[in-house]
């Protein structure tokens, strides 16, 4: 359990595969973070302390039951993966920018689409996205919500909003260097 204050990129590194880190519900947490390669095929689930209480697809009237990820680091996503890192759930989280005027490519960026990533052992895989709120502020410019460039990835039961921009092309979601498979 990550308290109020508590250093979750701390947990996340100290985590093992097989390993839940709970997030307080409502409870905002500092980002960005980064998730780890880590050795190992079990999954590390990174959740809300209420999460089982949401059924079906997540809705913003559902924000009280989410644990809120939220940083204003000048065009670096909220949570972002290592290379190669694999077998991560994020389960029940509010993603975004703590105000319309902080500065941001992507909230999610899951794999790289450069050079960086140019063989298979470094494509990010087995990621599920799971119940997220991944949003920004109806007059921020967010170029992307989720960058998805990774393999075997999931993206369910999740409310992607206000991802917009005046003078560039934006998406929901957008992937261009991962081999997949995709389902969202």
């Amino acid at each position: 359990v990550v308290p109020l204050g508590g250093d979750i990129q701390a947990a996340i590194n100290a985590a093992v595969p097989g390993d839940t880190i709970v997030l307080e519900a409502g409870t905002t947490y500092r980002g960005p973070i980064t998730l780890p390669l880590k050795s190992g095929d079990s999954y590390i689930t990174i959740q809300s302390s209420r999460a089982s209480e949401i059924t079906g697809r997540v809705s913003p009237s559902q924000s009280s039951l989410l644990a809120k990820l939220r940083s204003n680091i000048v065009a670096e996503p909220v949570i972002k993966t290592a290379v190669g890192a694999h077998h991560y759930k994020l389960i029940g989280l509010d993603i975004s920018t703590f105000a319309a005027t902080d500065f941001i490519y992507d909230l999610v960026r899951l794999g790289s689409g450069d050079t960086n990533q140019s063989d298979l052992s470094a494509v990010p895989h087995h990621l599920t996205l799971d119940r997220l709120w991944i949003h920004g502020f109806d007059t921020q410019e967010v170029q992307r919500g989720v960058s998805l460039n990774t393999a075997e990835t999931s993206i369910i039961n999740s409310y992607i909003s206000d991802i917009h921009s005046v003078d560039i092309e934006a998406q929901a979601i957008c992937g261009w260097n991962g081999p997949g498979p995709y389902h969202i």
